[in-house]
């Protein structure tokens, strides 16, 4: 319970640091940020940004009051004895039935906040270009896919420790790594186009520049392609995914046509970056590694809960609300660290960008031009930062081309 109460209390503090203001951050850092941004697209950002922060701050308060008192009431010993009487004498379908139940009561629970954030504010931004229908479809398909891949996953892993109730996280932790390398490379053409329209680049100038970016860069790129996400936002992105044969870059619609061709250089020599310092398996094998260890606190937890009232043993499926909210404690505790490795990786592909690129005043463009589109907060405070980003602050990226 102490790891809860440490939890709840960073999120306490956090909401207290949101009202961070322009006044509190530094005269100098100030100046940098108005070179390229006016004040009405810092405030602006900063009160888009401060409401994802909140709404991460109540969503994640919302999960850990879901899973302490399903777990430390009966709803939990309720919910089990009566996906036992469904199931009769078969366990696997009683864990199935249990997971299913729990997974669609916390989605639930969750939808208003989710409509909230992912919908109503995204309008109120000018951010998002979809209707209600559809974001309710997407919100549709996402829950389907978590029950096709969470409900065998349980499963293998309640198999695991009805074998052997001590040292099942070992094979689990082996069964897992491989869904995460199978998943890594299936989900650019299974699950992304569930989501999005995939085309190849059409641009042959652009693709040339690809080619010898890549040539540079002494790696080689299967496929590069267009993601119609206009359809849902103005927002604009790019990313790498897959490995193998699935491996690819993807620009987001909404990126090539608002940048310049010397600008789309610099966002494909961060992408090809990634690749050159194998970023996918280096966060591959830091997942399995993470999920190893989280399986391992989770094993003890289950003991502990089996040694006293709250289950009759490990295996007992009312035990996987503790073993979510074990693991959800953990991932929180630990995403400082998570997001200090991701802004690692981001900071290594800038630099390839620009070594790749050759070009610093596109890449300044670049990165304001995002800042823009996404309303980054051009000023954010530093806890923020360190709890919360997966890349850099747009001013920390833009001083890296500014240095001799």
């Amino acid at each position: 319970m102490r790891i809860v109460a440490a939890a709840i209390g960073v999120f306490c503090l956090s909401l207290l640091l949101t009202g961070v203001s322009l006044g509190s951050i530094g005269v100098s850092v100030k100046e940098t940020a108005l070179r390229y941004f006016t004040a009405d697209e810092i405030v602006r950002g900063k009160s888009y940004m401060g409401g994802r922060y909140l709404l991460f701050a109540a969503r994640s308060a919302v999960t850990l009051a879901f899973f302490l008192l399903f777990t430390f009431t009966p709803a939990s010993r309720a919910l089990r004895d009566l996906s036992a009487v469904w199931a009769g004498h078969r366990p696997w379908l009683a864990v199935t039935l249990y997971a299913a139940c729990l997974l669609l009561l916390y989605r639930i629970l969750l939808l208003p906040m989710d409509t909230y954030g992912g919908y109503l504010r995204e309008h109120a931004y000018g951010l998002s270009t979809q209707g209600l229908v559809g974001w309710f479809t997407d919100w549709g398909k996402g829950l389907l896919l978590q029950v096709v891949l969470l409900l065998p996953t349980v499963n293998l892993l309640y198999l695991f420790i009805r074998r052997d109730p001590v040292r099942w996280f070992l094979p689990a932790t082996g069964g897992l790594g491989c869904l995460i390398l199978l998943l890594t490379f299936l989900a650019p053409v299974l699950i992304d186009p569930l989501f999005h329209t995939f085309t190849p680049l059409r641009d042959a100038d652009l693709k040339a520049r690809v080619m010898r970016l890549a040539a540079r860069a002494g790696i080689a790129v299967e496929q590069v392609l267009e993601a119609d996400a206009s359809r849902r936002t103005v927002k604009a992105n790019a990313y790498v995914t897959g490995f193998g044969r699935t491996r690819r870059i993807v620009l987001y619609d909404t990126l090539l046509e608002r940048s310049s061709p010397e600008e789309l250089e610099v966002v494909l020599a961060h992408e090809i970056g990634h690749r050159k310092y194998h970023h996918i398996w280096k966060g591959v094998g830091l997942s399995i590694l993470g999920l190893f260890l989280g399986l391992g606190i989770a094993a003890l937890v289950l003991r502990w809960g089996a040694a006293r009232d709250p289950l009759a043993h490990p295996a007992d499926p009312a035990g996987l609300a503790l073993l979510a909210l074990t693991l959800f404690v953990l991932s929180l505790l630990t995403l400082p660290l998570q997001n200090a490795v991701s802004r690692h990786f981001e900071r290594q592909a800038d630099l390839a960008a620009l070594e790749l690129s050759g070009n610093r005043e596109a890449y300044v463009k670049v990165e304001v031009d995002l800042a823009r589109s996404n309303l980054a907060d051009i000023l954010p405070p530093r806890w923020a930062v360190l709890l919360l980003y997966t890349h850099p602050p747009v001013l920390e990226r833009i001083a890296v081309a500014e240095e001799p």
